[in-house]
């Protein structure tokens, strides 16, 4: 599979760590074909690098002389091209595991965790991009190049995703873990088994990074007695303090190891952007970057595609980002009520898949207490099945509940953008929360914005 002149298929390409993969091979001369639903800018960006992209999925796309067939999380086994795979007898490998194999052939950075990997792995290859180290991110990443970068160094960094529970199956150098939270109830019965399909990757590691703020992460460190401790609340070996926030920058106190290496200004919102730039500095400093090259390179980082992502600033602000889990909207609503005191928060969220809001819904009720307003779309369902008696409306009975914020459910994202162009007043904080398709809403208001009509209405009460 990955020797130049070998074929590769891909069921699922357009996935962003699917897309990063395929780029990766394609870069080392692996002639890659792949198949998705719907064309988007990573397939036109791997067409233009020389893969053929086939839309729709259909049997005739998996070619006999296929050396191996990877999959993304997302394909069933019943897929009709896993099924023709499977048929012409031709090795059908899940992308992570795939991933493993591309990472043997490098010393290399695994970040994994229930939050913050996808920002952290971009931490970590910023601070070590004068290395020319490769690297594979979950989002596009605007100062990197891309999600992915095959390059000349003899590390590797990559986000390792526990979402189909095999990371069990990936070996790295130094194993970095921000948190442990509940989620991806499809493959875990419980948090318990989640934490324990972490300790298994921790355990195929070399060196491991901890961030023990999180309760459970701090329990593994008995666990695990030589590994790097990062943290703000807990006494770490690197650790951060006196926290002060203004907008779009977070500075504070580092100490490494009892030694004070001053103040460091984070070009990020927010007390967990700082707990990951603290995973990031000590994965960087293990791989033998000085802390101060390491900082240095830090001052310049930009956050991914949809992490608190800046759409328009305008007399409003408009921000969009990923999270869809209640301690990540927590965190980030936190975040601005730090970053931008007195500010009206108001946000907007879609749910992702039926089974997290059956598992997780009345939990996202505290979540949101940071907003002022809260406005709901329906749930986007991911290819899943829905659910008999899960709906919106178990989040909103929860906020209703659990905070004093003003909550509206609205059945379409054009209603949405109608409500928040009639309803938003200057100095307004929109935030998009989810990981499907709601920022279609605030880029649309980013753009009314950016051309200034609000300015001309009287504005009506959410």
């Amino acid at each position: 599979m990955r020797t130049r002149g070998s074929r590769v298929h891909f069921i699922g390409i357009g996935g962003i760590g699917m897309s990063g993969l395929a780029s990766v091979l394609l870069e080392q001369g692996v002639v890659v074909s792949g198949s998705d639903l719907q064309t988007n800018p990573e397939t036109l960006r791997l067409q233009q690098l020389g893969a053929t992209i086939h839309h729709g999925h259909h049997a005739c796309h998996v070619r006999p002389d296929c050396d191996a067939v990877i999959v993304s999380s997302a394909i069933p086994p019943c897929h009709i091209e896993v099924q023709e795979a499977t048929r012409l007898g031709l090795p059908v490998i899940p992308r992570l595991r795939a991933l493993a194999s591309e990472l043997e052939k490098y010393r290399s950075i695994g970040v994994a965790g229930t939050h913050g990997k996808t920002t952290t792995t971009a931490m970590i290859a910023t601070l070590m991009r004068p290395q020319r180290a490769s690297f594979l991110v979950g989002a596009e990443c605007p100062d990197l190049g891309g999600n992915a970068k095959l390059d000349s160094g003899q590390w590797m960094i990559a986000e390792i995703d526990e979402s189909d529970g095999h990371l069990v199956d990936v070996t790295t150098t130094i194993a970095v873990l921000t948190n442990i939270g509940k989620d991806h109830v499809q493959t875990y019965e419980s948090l318990d088994d989640i934490e324990g399909a972490f300790m298994a990757y921790l355990d195929g590691s070399e060196h491991v990074v901890l961030c023990i703020d999180d309760s459970r992460v701090a329990r593994l460190s008995a666990r695990y007695p030589e590994a790097v401790t990062v943290g703000i609340d807990a006494p770490a070996d690197i650790r951060a303090s006196g926290l002060s926030f203004d907008r779009w920058t977070t500075s504070f106190e580092l100490n490494v190891r009892g030694t004070s290496h001053g103040r460091v200004s984070l070009p990020t919102p927010g007390r967990h952007n700082v707990r990951n730039a603290l995973c990031a500095l000590a994965a960087a400093t293990i791989a033998g970057i000085s802390i101060e090259d390491a900082l240095e390179q830090l001052e310049g980082f930009r956050l991914p595609h949809r992490r608190f992502e800046l759409l328009e600033e305008n007399g409003v602000t408009v921000v969009d980002d990923y999270a869809h889990l209640p301690e990540e909207i927590e965190a980030t609503l936190d975040a601005i009520r730090e970053g931008w005191p007195g500010r009206r928060i108001v946000a907007i969220f879609q749910p992702h898949r039926f089974s997290r809001t059956q598992a997780l819904g009345r939990e996202f009720g505290s979540a949101f207490a940071g907003a002022d307003a809260v406005l709901l779309n329906p749930i986007y369902s991911a290819c899943e099945s829905r659910i008999p008696g899960v709906s919106v409306s178990q989040i909103s009975d929860a906020i209703v509940t659990e905070t004093c914020c003003r909550v509206r459910t609205i059945a379409s994202q054009e209603e949405t953008v109608r409500c928040l162009e009639e309803s938003i007043e200057t100095g307004d904080f929109i935030i998009s929360f989810g990981a499907g398709d709601v920022w279609k809403v605030t880029e649309r208001l980013a753009r009314i914005l950016e051309e200034g009509h609000f300015l001309h209405r009287i504005p009506v009460a959410l």
